[in-house]
């Protein structure tokens, strides 16, 4: 998937990031703790996207050795999102989706704007 994503846009989605940390810091902590584990599983933040959004993921499905662990990482998303009130996180989602659910994650991660704006292909 292509995106292209200007520097606006991106301090705009910042500064909702921080919004998110300061008026529900349960919910951000919760959303950092799974983009960490999809960071470490070498899982698409697209794909953890569109798990969180109920969004078809077919395009963003990991090429995985062992469907277990996979398995395992659905589940766990799935039980996060019933055991825990994630409102804020999909509607952060939802606000800023065409500038990707790769570049939220990323942002929350600390990487830089500069780093994000221009054009770039996500999958």
């Amino acid at each position: 998937m292509l995106i292209s994503v200007n520097k606006q846009k991106l301090q705009d989605l910042q500064y909702a990031i921080r919004q998110l940390k300061t008026e529900h810091p349960a919910q951000f902590e919760q959303f950092r703790n799974i983009i960490m584990l999809t960071r470490q599983l070498q899982y698409s933040f697209q794909y953890l996207g569109c798990l969180l959004m109920d969004e078809e993921t077919s395009d963003f499905l990991p090429e995985v050795k062992d469907s277990y662990v996979l398995s395992i990482y659905e589940r766990e998303i799935d039980k996060i999102k019933q055991e825990h009130s994630m409102d804020k996180v999909q509607q952060l989602l939802a606000n800023y989706k065409e500038a990707s659910y790769d570049h939220i994650c990323k942002l929350l991660l600390g990487k830089e704007i500069e780093m994000l704006i221009g054009p770039m292909v996500v999958r």
